[in-house]
């Protein structure tokens, strides 16, 4: 059963999607954003995806809009993205039509090449979470040929697990009590945790930071340290060298979970990089004796 916040949104967004599908020149239509993926809560807009062989033009875009007995607010486009933003009773619903070429462009991008390239990485984690309207066989198609590539797998792991700055700066910052330079480095390294997690678990980004939504998308990974989601969350919360300790634990639970799904992966360098920590100094150094003394 729908939740409330649900069900009235997925409906309307049926609505949109539909009054978008009737232009015999969009190939395909999805509902995305949280309410494609069945979590959306009660601040969550509507989010529509249309895909065109050709540029949409102006008046194609404002029918659509009339077609979905909605106000137009707003038209955007830049060299890849076409944008309305209408209004209907005051509830904001934002369109996003892309070119098919732009997509495909996406999934060679990501798929032939391994590139991190975030923004292509929604488009292709909506691709797979949204609810298709229209273009069922193409959204097939398209979903077949964007499988996870190992390449990327490799890419957002060594992104993810350059803990360097929390090994050298998050021990003395929560000794000097130094709480936002401090909060700075752990929401820093609790994202790259997560990319590291998108990586091993083989999922898209779904934004591109990875980190909105961010319960629903770990709840997903069958791969992550226990009670990772709750376990960050503390991290935020606790004193600082508790969070620090804490921190410090996740990122040695994550280690030992590559180590066993990822044993071709070389941890040695992310290991060697937790060794070299920044260490205190309470008394001077030895001085060497001057040459010819």
């Amino acid at each position: 059963m729908l939740s409330d916040a649900l069900g009235w949104r997925r409906e309307l967004a049926g609505r949109v999607a539909a009054a978008y599908a009737a232009d015999p020149n969009a190939v395909a239509v999805l509902i995305a954003g949280s309410v494609g993926r069945g979590c959306a809560d009660r601040w969550s807009d509507l989010e529509i995806d249309v895909y065109y062989h050709r540029p949409p033009t102006r008046a194609e875009r404002e029918a659509a809009v009339a077609r979905a007995g909605a106000h137009l607010l707003e038209l955007d486009a830049d060299d890849e993205e076409w944008a309305e933003l209408m209004s209907i009773g005051g509830y904001e619903v934002a369109t996003s039509t892309f070119l098919v070429a732009t997509l495909e462009g996406y999934i060679r991008q990501v798929v032939a090449h391994g590139a991190i390239a975030p923004l292509a990485q929604v488009r292709l984690a909506a691709l797979f979470s949204a609810q298709p309207v229209k273009g069922q066989a193409l959204i097939a198609a398209w979903r077949a040929q964007a499988a996870y590539p190992d390449a990327l797998s490799e890419a957002m792991l060594r992104a993810g697990l350059d803990f360097g700055r929390f090994w050298r700066s998050a021990v003395l910052l929560a000794e000097r009590d130094d709480r936002l330079a401090l909060m700075q480095v752990l929401v820093e390294t609790g994202q790259r945790l997560v990319w590291a997690l998108f990586g091993l678990n083989r999922c898209y980004l779904p934004t591109p930071d990875g980190l909105k939504w961010l319960d629903q998308a770990l709840a997903a990974m069958p791969l992550q340290p226990r009670d990772c989601a709750m376990r960050l969350r503390q991290v935020l919360a606790a004193p600082p060298a508790a969070a620090v300790r804490e921190m410090a634990a996740l990122i040695d639970e994550l280690l030992a979970l590559i180590a066993a799904q990822r044993p071709d992966f070389d941890l040695q360098p992310y290991r060697r990089a937790a060794e070299e920590r920044r260490r205190p100094w309470d008394a001077p150094p030895a001085l060497a004796q001057p040459a010819g003394s």
